[in-house]
């Protein structure tokens, strides 16, 4: 897939030099703050990661607390769709596909319902967001975020150069006149009690081998190679895990293609180990986290997600500054180690997490040093 990607800024770029004859520069336009209180329906667009679309739901909020009359759409990715299904926070979810042929289709619902504004969650210039917002703007006022080289496209854009990524994105609330400072940055996703009452029998059935009340999920799934922690690794946190808080319990956490890896740490270990139910969606892993009380993983979605739920968290990271600036965990009981190396987490040693993991634990459980 990286070997594609020049392959795609070229592309890009080219379908950009062939859009720009035609988009509509709104450069001089009033910077006067919208008036929301004469808007109807506003939707914000987050077409790509899962981790993007948790980190927009204090974005959704703050905006229905100041404008609870507000009608909130979404335009999501099959990536996060699955978080935010059945979301109440949101009256219609869109979903892009980001396949060309069916873009027209996809888009044509959202042209149609003539949005009063449109806020474009992306926070760098892309070509992708460029045109989705444009072919659906209709003339409504359009809200960007990190756009140097497309800022003249847009009514309203919001530095995203310093500070963490959550902090920018609820800049984006300024372009109402509301002051991002005081609006939270924690929003849990939405869960349906179906999906709730599962993870609650999960726990209820791990009771029947003990009563270890201090539950720690460890995530061996890391979503890029480049995030990959060895496997020997894992197994030797595990077992200092065990060792140091007598009351702790391990719940393994993978995607369904590296359950084996899971169930292989697992059988390691004759108690106090379990791996989380088999093919679950990202709305029943997030609850799962909910029910924790420390969760250590590899710099993924899972980081904000415990966020959300103020779980504390152990986060692998490497030494790549500005995404660890931007998307390291915030705003919480956490410790994020960072590697020496600037693309890969292999040279964290088992003993920095481990130390990280007594120190967000500490005060929960006594622990045996």
């Amino acid at each position: 897939m990286e070997k594609l990607k020049p392959i795609e800024h070229k592309f890009k770029a080219l379908f950009y030099g062939a859009l720009k004859g035609v988009l509509e520069s709104r450069a001089g336009r009033s910077s006067a703050p919208l008036n929301a209180a004469q808007m109807t329906r506003v939707i914000i667009f987050r077409p790509d990661r899962l981790g993007d679309m948790v980190i927009t739901l204090p974005l959704a909020d703050g905006l229905k607390k100041y404008f609870p009359h507000l009608k909130i759409s979404i335009l999501a990715s099959p990536k996060n769709l699955l978080l935010i299904k059945g979301d109440p926070r949101f009256e219609e979810i869109f979903v892009f596909t980001k396949k060309i042929w069916r873009a027209p289709g996809e888009l044509w619902p959202i042209k149609r319902r003539k949005f009063d504004c449109i806020i474009d969650t992306v926070f760098e210039d892309s070509v992708t967001t460029l045109y989705l917002t444009h072919y659906c703007a209709a003339g409504a006022p359009i809200i960007g975020m990190g756009k140097n080289k497309f800022s003249r496209y847009y009514d309203f854009t919001y530095d995203n150069s310093g500070g963490h990524i959550i902090d920018n994105t609820l800049k984006l609330l300024s372009a109402f006149g509301i002051d991002s400072t005081q609006v939270s940055g924690y929003a849990e996703p939405h869960l349906s009690q179906l999906v709730l009452d599962r993870a609650e029998a999960f726990f209820k059935s791990l009771a029947a081998s003990g009563a270890y009340p201090l539950k720690v999920g460890i995530n061996l799934s890391s979503g890029a190679p480049t995030r990959v922690w060895q496997e020997e690794k894992w197994i030797e946190l595990i077992k200092n895990v065990l060792a140091a808080v007598a009351e702790s319990q391990i719940i393994l956490i993978a995607v369904p293609n590296e359950r084996e890896l899971a169930l292989r740490v697992k059988n390691l270990f004759k108690e106090r180990v379990e791996v989380v139910p088999d093919n679950l969606n990202i709305a029943e892993i997030s609850a799962i986290i909910k029910y924790l009380d420390v969760l250590v993983t590899p710099d993924t979605s899972l980081v904000h997600i415990a966020r959300a739920y103020r779980v504390p968290v152990v986060g692998l990271y490497s030494r790549f500054a500005k995404n660890f600036n931007l998307w390291h965990p915030y705003g919480m009981k956490e410790q994020a180690i960072k590697a020496i190396h600037i693309d890969n987490i292999f040279d964290i040693s088992v003993e920095q997490v481990m130390n990280g993991f007594l120190f967000v634990v500490s005060g929960k459980q006594e622990v045996k040093r």
